[in-house]
C-alpha cells in the first residue's frame, strides 16, 4: 500500500504542474522545439516575470530541462509523456467543443446548467450561511 501512496503523489504532482493554463500555454509553446525565455514570452504574450516564475516551477518538477548558452538559457519538454497528455486531453475538449459549436447549442448549455434557477433563490433579507472560509459578523 505505500508504493501506491508513492505513485499517487507523484500522478498528483503531475497534475498539479499540469492545472495551471499558463504552464499549458508554455508547454505547448516548448512542444516542437526547445525555445529560449524571450521565445517563449514571444509566442505566448506573457510577461517576463510571469513565465520566468513558471519555467522555475515546471523545471523543479521535472517538466522541464535546461541548457545555457552563454545568457540565454533554452528550455524543453523533459518527459514527452506531458507533451502527449496534454495534446490527448486538448484534442478531447476541443472535439467536445465542436460538436457543441455544430449542435447549435455552443456552450449555452453549460451556462444554462450552472445558473441559477431564479424562482428558487433566496430573498435578500433572510438569513443565509456564510461560506465555510469566511466567519460571519456577531450580532448584537
Amino acid at each position: 500500500m505505500d508504493d501506491m501512496h508513492e505513485v499517487f503523489e507523484s500522478v498528483a504532482r503531475y497534475f498539479s504542474v499540469l492545472g495551471e493554463p499558463t504552464r499549458l500555454r508554455i508547454l505547448h509553446a516548448l512542444c516542437q522545439e526547445e525555445k529560449c525565455v524571450n521565445g517563449i514570452i514571444r509566442v505566448t504574450g506573457l510577461a517576463q516575470a510571469n513565465v520566468s516564475r513558471h519555467l522555475g516551477l515546471m523545471y523543479q518538477a521535472g517538466m522541464l530541462s535546461r541548457r545555457r548558452e552563454g545568457t540565454q538559457i533554452f528550455y524543453k519538454v523533459a518527459d514527452p509523456m506531458y507533451i502527449e497528455l496534454c495534446r490527448t486531453v486538448s484534442m478531447q475538449v476541443l472535439g467536445r467543443l465542436e460538436n457543441a459549436a455544430k449542435s447549435g447549442d455552443g456552450l449555452r448549455h453549460f451556462a444554462d446548467d450552472i445558473s441559477p434557477d431564479p424562482a428558487a433563490q433566496v430573498p435578500a433579507n433572510s438569513r443565509r450561511t456564510p461560506p465555510a472560509n469566511q466567519k460571519e459578523k456577531a450580532s448584537v
